[in-house]
């Protein structure tokens, strides 16, 4: 070992002064550079973060418009579905029409039931939708069968007499059709929406209902116009 200590010293003496880590000169560019974010660039990044969430937040507001608006004409026409859906299998099985009227149709049908249908503008069940169809059965108490119908009207087409929206008793056994005209309107309204349709009847006349023949309703409110003729098959002549 004591042979090698030569060797060793020499190439400590060849190296040169050895370089002290802790002294690199300070660099402003440098890795271990300490200086921070001027007060602009901070003002900068903040209004560039406050533009990227407005756009977020414009964007959130847009799609959720969208939804209210879809849910709102699917309010409406689901309302119009099931009543016509209803009404159309009562006049199917309708075996005779007892009273038709404009805004009332009571029928009886082959099992030997009981219908009756009328349009009321109050409020049955006092939640504040009003506008309603009720349906009576077999002489009970009517039913709200429908909220949010504006306005329906029964046209009845008959043998050897023109279509009428009242049939007098002597000629109910003549019914062989029944024109429904219905116009449904969602539950809430939509502020984003005005609604300036002008409905009438499948004849192009003014509704029974005042609420409907004067003019566009000019509310925030979705409306859905319908209409379906049924032929009365089984109506005793």
């Amino acid at each position: 070992m004591p042979a090698t200590l030569p060797f060793i010293n020499q190439a400590l003496t060849n190296r040169g002064p050895m370089m002290d880590m802790t002294a690199y000169p300070h660099h402003p560019n440098s890795l271990f550079s300490q200086a921070g974010f001027t007060l602009v660039e901070l003002l900068m990044a903040l209004a560039i973060a406050a533009l990227a969430m407005s756009a977020i937040l414009v964007a959130n507001m847009g799609q959720h418009q969208s939804y209210n608006t879809q849910s709102q004409i699917a309010d409406a026409r689901q309302k119009a579905r099931a009543l016509i859906s209803i009404l159309r299998s009562d006049l199917l099985m309708a075996q005779n029409v007892n009273i038709a009227q404009a805004a009332t149709m009571a029928l009886t049908r082959q099992d030997g039931v009981a219908v009756t249908y009328t349009w009321t503008a109050g409020d049955t069940n006092g939640n504040g939708i009003g506008l309603e169809v009720l349906r009576q059965v077999n002489g009970g108490s009517p039913d709200v069968f429908t909220e949010g119908i504006d306005g329906i009207e029964f046209y009845y087409n008959l043998t050897g007499a023109p279509p009428t929206n009242n049939v007098n008793p002597a000629q109910l056994n003549a019914i062989t059709s029944v024109a429904i005209s219905l116009v449904s309107r969602a539950d809430g309204p939509d502020p984003h929406y005005q609604n300036t349709d002008n409905y009438r009847n499948m004849l192009g006349r003014d509704w029974p209902q005042p609420n409907l023949n004067h003019g566009p309703p000019n509310d925030n409110f979705h409306r859905r116009f319908w209409q379906e003729t049924v032929t009365c098959r089984n109506m005793v002549q």
